[in-house]
């Protein structure tokens, strides 16, 4: 732009006047322009005008322009931040000057690129789900408009008590002039979406000789065994000086690590299994006794499938309970002793469902927040109507699009205190309660066990996730996008 300018105002610089004041004069007015537009661009820049005059990605009847993008690709990427020492980026640096680490080395895929990536995956299936909300007559009525509106207003209070305003909090959230009514545009779209989703989703409906079809087919994904299972280090048995070095021939520690394993699998009952268990816990690693048991417990697994087992599972699935597997060859780092306690079947077991609202610890620095929403919905007499209004306002969980609601869940699948709160054995439809986690605190509200069995559940999801696939790709058919606009955002 600064150059655009300059190119402009040339003619008046070429003037053939001899005289020093009027080159001078001519001197002061190229200054004078080059200050007055840059003034002005960093004036548009400042207020999103030319993310805004960017088209980002449009399908046939919506847009989602360069400050939406911008918005988009920061709630990506953000779900992300807290993980960079593990994937391997610097939040203090340019994500466009740092090589992604997912792929080799001077491939010169930036970690920009990866997030630009996402979010163009994110807006792709958001245009496609509005494509198809629009083509079947689905639209934002005034309870979902009122929602919107709700979230904007706790955005700004929010804001307000970091002593922001709305515009000033989302500048510093997303390094760009993103404004309330961007974040609306994107809320409404994505809330349009969802609507559709939640609606075709719950349309998807399966008989019971559909589900049997389909485990048939995919056995070898729904079948699973019940294993014991305990892993031996090489390293238990390395030799170390005084100062906890390792010293001495590494052959010969793994060679005594394959001795316990196979000593272990030499056991000829479950009870005896456990028993080498303990004996390794306590007597080759140091365990306590006190926390042995624990230990070992967790060392039962139910229903484990043939891509969990890996290099074991052709042998969970065709030997006989009681029977033992070691893996690992010959000066191995590890061992692992498999004894199989329960042949192939199918998970019968129904799951539960559970509706949660999260306050997550990146945003609150303790239950204070989460202590007066839950007395809010204690005062309303604990009703799931409120519970609703609630989730719409406050959960920060991606569940906030389906009423906080998790389906089907089976024990196991949530974090430990989620989990033990959730499948407590006195837990009756409609308890209710807050469990912390190290995701932050959730509001809890059971919704009762599932009317689906295990594997019906996971074949009801399979089949609703091909349908949903294939509707998705119809309607992203026409969708568009804008390279240019994605690196306008400033990462």
């Amino acid at each position: 732009m600064g150059n655009e300018i300059l190119q402009n105002t040339s003619p008046e610089a070429q003037k053939k006047e001899k005289r020093n004041s009027i080159i001078i004069t001519v001197c002061v007015i190229l200054a004078a322009a080059l200050i007055i537009g840059l003034t002005v661009f960093n004036r548009l820049t400042d207020t999103g005008y030319f993310l805004r005059s960017e088209t980002a990605a449009q399908s046939e009847n919506f847009e989602v322009d360069g400050a939406m993008m911008t918005y988009f690709f920061h709630s990506n990427y953000q779900s992300y931040a807290s993980y960079a020492s593990y994937l391997g980026f610097d939040t203090s640096i340019s994500l466009k000057a740092q090589e992604c680490s997912l792929y080799q080395s001077g491939s010169g895929y930036t970690w920009f690129d990866y997030f630009a990536s996402l979010a163009q995956s994110y807006v792709n299936e958001l245009l496609a789900l509005c494509e198809a909300a629009h083509a079947n007559g689905v639209t934002l009525d005034d309870a979902d408009k009122a929602s919107i509106d709700a979230s904007i207003d706790n955005l700004t209070a929010m804001s307000e008590m970091y002593g922001y305003s709305l515009n000033q909090y989302l500048i510093t959230a997303f390094g760009a002039a993103i404004n309330g009514d961007d974040v609306k545009n994107c809320l409404e779209l994505t809330a349009l979406a969802s609507k559709y989703s939640t609606q075709y989703m719950a349309s998807l409906n399966y008989s019971d000789e559909q589900l049997e079809a389909y485990y048939d087919a995919n056995k070898a994904n729904f079948e699973g065994v019940d294993v014991i299972a305990i892993t031996i280090p090489s390293s238990t048995y390395q030799e170390t000086d005084a100062d906890g070095n390792p010293v001495g021939d590494a052959t010969s520690s793994s060679a005594a690590a394959e001795a316990k394993a196979n000593e272990m699998a030499a056991s000829s009952s479950a009870d005896e299994f456990n028993a080498a268990i303990r004996d390794f816990l306590v007597n080759d690693r140091g365990n306590a006794e006190a926390d042995v048991d624990a230990m070992v417990e967790q060392c039962y697994s139910a229903h484990v499938t043939a891509a969990t087992l890996g290099s074991a599972a052709e042998w969970a699935f065709s030997a006989s309970v009681g029977d033992t597997y070691v893996s690992g060859g010959a000066g191995a780092s590890q061992y692992t002793v498999y004894y199989l306690a329960k042949t192939a079947y199918r998970n019968d077991t129904p799951g539960r469902n559970i509706r949660h609202i999260l306050f997550t610890n990146t945003t609150y620095a303790d239950d204070t927040a989460v202590n007066e929403v839950y007395a809010e919905w204690e005062a309303a007499g604990f009703t799931e109507e409120k519970f609703l209004e609630l989730n719409n306002l406050y959960n920060e969980d991606s569940s906030i699009t389906n009423g906080g609601l998790y389906e089907n869940v089976q024990e196991g699948q949530m974090v430990t205190e989620f989990n033990d709160w959730m499948f407590d054995s006195s837990r009756k439809t409609g308890d209710h309660g807050i469990v912390e986690t190290t995701y932050g605190w959730h509001i809890m509200y059971y919704a009762g066990e599932s009317e689906y069995a295990a594997w019906q559940a996971e074949a009801l999801g399979a089949l609703q996730q091909n349908d949903y696939t294939k509707m998705v790709e119809q309607y992203a058919a026409g969708n568009t996008f804008n390279n240019n606009a994605m690196y306008m955002i400033n990462a």
